[in-house]
């Protein structure tokens, strides 16, 4: 009987090995699935500890634990939650994640404890790690093809490894930092949109205070030509009278989109050749000819870094430079704010290779659209952009031309709707208007942005024009002017 009980009790012991073996290894094999990175209040923790360097050593062990199958790496009160994770994985409980608002309409799961490189087609909520361009993001809510370093949604974590990389073309040629061409451009520059979709709010602008006026916008098509403008009447009122005070007009060629569908593809197509590049130049040049513009303002919303966007653009910009420059004409461009919201690179900005910035004769900084709310344009991010492109990329003073705006975020008010509903709002930078929360910039922001300008760059950039109030003792351009018009 003495056999018999060991042989039963050695039988035993192996099956209850096997059985025990199958469901750690079946736990740890269904993984990245186990660790749900919306759902979990463990991995949340994790994240939570994401800007220190512990956290940093705890993510990069934690993921080489996925990898290899592997536990033993993770570290302190983060280790304890992902066996706790695991434990619930094995229970098959963590395959179904909690209902909560920043998991609806979500299909991807990310474990939390590694950061994915970002995919625009992919979809992330609240809470999930992404490394884009050498930087480690966290979005705040859901999101979908929003880039982690041009939108609010994601919160910059810092650099992940080393430093960014530096995009091709910021150091292909050396800025040149001399006199332009045309000498008065060294002077003070006030530049201002006007929209051809507001044809009846010519008499609105005080063309006195301005020396440049954009006139947006030309449309590409993807065969190279231009669409006529839908305004001719317009423009050529808005040339007679900005002449008549001794203001130069640009054709402002592109912008975001047109009829809601957005315009990069179409410079994409348009100069995807050399061919194609010259039928652009071609049309842009017979339309300033036309007209009567003084020259271009290229608006093409956004070259990028990746891919062929950023050489086809300084195709089209050092074409467009050779032609406009010898018909005595200006070429400047608008172009990424250079900094972010929170204070970071914005990696795009480096399309604008140094070929283009020695091609133009300034640039119009986009120093707004941050992001919603606080984020939109306040007065250090007006700083960060100017830094970034005087400091960092070497321009001279006089080509930097910082960008405010005439309306507010969230919601895009203009300036002039907000006072009609908040009477004393040009005193201030935010109110509440038609129930919402509203970021903008008031008479004195204006101000201050206008006299760091004046100290440091070569000038201020307004988009637009006609959203600025007529009452003069309340005007953002009245407030440029008096900066402008003080020794």
């Amino acid at each position: 009987m003495e056999r018999k009980q060991k042989l039963v009790y050695a039988l035993g012991g192996f099956v209850f090995g096997v059985l025990l073996s199958t469901v750690v290894w079946g736990g740890i094999s269904r993984r990245p699935g186990a660790v749900p990175a919306r759902s979990q209040e463990p991995a949340q923790e994790v994240l939570a500890a994401g800007k220190n360097a512990e956290a940093e050593e705890s993510l990069t062990n934690a993921k080489n634990a996925e990898s290899k199958g592997s536990l033993t790496n993770v570290k302190g009160a983060e280790s304890e939650a992902v066996l706790t994770n695991v434990k619930n994985a094995e229970s098959e409980e963590v395959l179904e994640p909690k209902d909560s608002p920043e998991q609806e309409g979500s299909s991807i799961a990310i474990s939390a404890l590694s950061s994915e490189t970002w995919e625009g087609a992919a979809v992330y909520t609240g809470g999930d790690t992404v490394s884009y361009q050498g930087r480690q993001y966290r979005a705040r809510w859901w999101t979908q093809g929003e880039k982690p370093d041009s939108s609010d949604v994601w919160e910059d974590l810092g650099i992940v490894d080393g430093e960014p990389m530096q995009p091709a073309g910021v150091d292909n040629i050396p800025v040149d930092a001399s006199v332009p061409q045309h000498i008065d451009l060294t002077d003070f520059k006030v530049v201002g949109y006007y929209p051809d979709w507001k044809p009846d709010k010519l008499h609105t602008v005080d063309f006195g205070v301005l020396t440049h006026v954009c006139y947006a916008f030309a449309i590409p098509k993807a065969d190279g030509s231009l669409r006529e403008l839908e305004h001719p009447d317009t423009a050529r009122t808005l040339i007679r009278a900005a002449h008549e005070n001794g203001a130069k007009v640009l054709l402002s060629v592109g912008g975001w989109s047109y009829n809601d569908t957005s315009l990069e593809n179409v410079f994409m197509a348009a100069t995807a050749d050399d061919a194609g590049v010259q039928r652009l130049t071609e049309s842009i040049l017979a339309m300033c000819e036309q007209y009567g513009f003084d020259g271009v303002d290229m608006d093409w919303e956004h070259p990028r870094v990746d891919g062929s966007s950023a050489s086809q653009y300084e195709k089209l910009m050092l074409a467009l430079s050779g032609q406009l420059h010898a018909r005595d004409k200006l070429l400047t461009a608008a172009v990424l704010s250079g900094a972010t919201a929170d204070g970071n690179i914005y990696y795009d900005a480096a399309a604008q290779t140094n070929a283009v910035l020695n091609a133009v004769d300034f640039i119009n900084v986009m120093a707004y659209d941050g992001g919603d709310g606080e984020r939109h344009s306040p007065y250090q991010f007006a700083v960060d952009c100017g830094t970034y492109w005087k400091e960092t990329r070497g321009l001279p003073a006089h080509k930097v031309v910082l960008g405010v705006p005439f309306y507010a975020r969230p919601g895009w008010a203009d300036y002039a709707t907000i006072l009609e509903g908040v009477p004393d709002a040009y005193k201030k930078d935010h109110v509440t208007y038609n129930g919402m929360e509203v970021y903008y910039n008031g008479v004195e922001m204006i101000a201050d942005k206008t006299a760091y300008a004046r100290e440091n760059l070569g000038g201020v950039m307004i988009w637009e024009l006609t959203q600025d109030t007529t009452d003069p003792d309340r005007s953002l351009l009245q407030a440029i002017g008096d900066i402008t018009a003080a020794k």
